[in-house]
């Protein structure tokens, strides 16, 4: 028997069902959060007629509705990350050239990015944990729009810091990982790595998009218009399936994480998560949180740096932008099937070992980055670069989950957002400071080795809660 059969909606015109609809379950899933089960069915049965037939027709397909949150958050992933991440990997050097700007001073752009989303990521974390991922990357898609809309005219530093720092910070933040990453978390126990994997394959995937055709827009319409072209591409693709597709757990459609059955092995684990479900504050005290924040805060200044500078190292190293944007892109492919392989290997072996072997992965491949003087070594350090790399953001969004339980998942990853942060704030601009100063990115890649190395220790020391947990399928 599913969890609440009767919030399925097959008569989705019955005025009595709609008003009789109701959401029991609620109550006992989020404790002392009065008032949310009103705010389910507000949002769900107030909702456009027209979006309560789609939800219900995808749900008479037969698919449990949580793969398509899974391929939701897979696009929302793809958009933000390839728009405001990697093709900043190309506005760097254009920004260079045509204002004179230093790279330090451009990478503070992105850097404002990053510090400002630590301010805005625990609002935004509560706003998803009390009215779901919907509304939040719904205004998120329309602030980071207009934000590329208002690059588009920019004329001065402090103009484009204003814009990096306001619409695009806010944007990436109420659109990309953190609401997204939550909204999966909520939908899948058993299965949450491989689930985790192939929604964050599409931050890869963004790259292997968004590298190459921001590369031609500005090629063939100029900068300017590239980020215009840009803000239309994240209204049009983005909103219509945030809102339309977009809900928040399963028990508001009356079914269990998984697909499973309320006494099965799915509805043991929901309530064992339930019972061991933290609140942030609680959670800030352990000692998990902390190792977990500094070490993927370590690891994500290093993701950042290399991968906004990679371009402007290979141009360094006398390899041609397009040549240089391309492994870029190449990078990020590669980084989809460590996503997805990483996502497995979650879901099958110790999760503190799975992170250690990533980890070391990823000073593997930053080496073969400093060695790199032929196509040969370039070829090695994007398979394995790309494959570390691409499994940073599922491991952080699994451990988190696994740690702390699913109920708070929003709150305690905002809460973690800003410290992880300072690293990708200081990172990007840090390195190209190193560069600029000694005209070579080598001692800044080196640090970043060492960092590395900081960030498996700490994971090392994680202590995982007990769990059942059996073979996922």
């Amino acid at each position: 028997m599913r969890c609440n059969p009767a919030c399925r909606f097959p008569q989705i015109g019955n005025d009595s069902l709609r008003q009789s609809a109701q959401v029991d379950h609620l109550p006992h899933l989020h404790r002392g959060r009065a008032g949310e089960a009103e705010q389910v069915r507000a949002e769900l049965f107030d909702a456009p007629r027209a979006r309560l037939h789609l939800i219900d027709a995808v749900l008479m397909l037969g698919i449990f509705y949580g793969w398509w949150i899974v391929a939701v958050a897979f696009l929302t992933h793809c958009v933000t990350t390839g728009i405001v991440f990697y093709s900043f990997g190309v506005f760097l050097t254009v920004l260079t050239e045509a204002f004179g700007w230093s790279r330090a001073e451009v990478s503070w752009g992105f850097s404002l990015v990053a510090v400002c989303g630590a301010v805005y990521a625990p609002f935004v974390g509560r706003i998803v944990d009390r009215r779901g991922p919907r509304l939040s990357q719904i205004i998120g898609a329309l602030a980071l729009a207009g934000g590329f809309a208002l690059l588009r005219g920019i004329e001065s530093r402090l103009a484009f810091y204003l814009v990096m720092g306001g619409l695009v910070s806010l944007g990436a933040t109420a659109l990309g990982p953190l609401p997204s990453n939550t909204a999966v978390a909520n939908w899948f126990v058993r299965r949450r790595g491989r689930a985790l994997g192939l929604a964050t394959a599409g931050i890869s995937m963004g790259g292997v998009i968004f590298v190459p055709l921001t590369q031609y827009l500005v090629e063939h319409i100029g900068w300017r218009n590239a980020f215009g072209a840009l803000a239309l591409i994240i209204v049009a693709v983005v909103i219509p399936p945030v809102a339309w597709l977009m809900v928040r757990r399963p028990e508001d459609l009356g079914l269990c994480p998984d697909g499973g059955e309320r006494g099965g092995a799915t509805g043991l684990d929901l309530e064992l998560e339930i019972e061991r479900s933290l609140a942030a504050p609680e959670a800030m005290r352990q000692r998990n949180f902390w190792l977990i924040t500094v070490s993927f805060a370590l690891t994500v200044l290093g993701l950042s740096a290399t991968l906004i500078h990679q371009v402007s190292f290979l141009r360094d190293r006398g390899i041609p932008a397009g040549a240089a944007a391309w492994t870029l892109g190449a990078t990020a492919g590669v980084g989809v099937v460590g996503k997805l392989g990483f996502g497995y290997l979650l879901d099958n072996f110790d999760q503190r070992h799975v992170i250690v072997w990533c980890f070391g992965l990823q000073a593997l491949g930053l080496a073969l980055l400093m060695a790199t003087f032929n196509v040969w070594t370039l070829a090695l350090f994007v398979v394995v670069y790309g494959f570390a790399m691409g499994g940073n953001a599922t491991l952080q969004a699994t451990i988190l989950g696994d740690c702390f339980g699913r109920l708070y998942y929003g709150a305690i990853a905002g809460r973690m957002q800003p410290f992880i942060v300072i690293g990708q704030a200081i990172g990007t601009p840090l390195v190209g400071a190193i560069r600029d100063s000694g005209g070579s990115y080598i001692p800044a890649f080196a640090m970043i080795l060492v960092l590395n190395v900081v960030a498996m220790a700490c994971i090392a020391r994680l202590r995982l809660p007990g769990k059942t947990k059996g073979p996922p399928g």
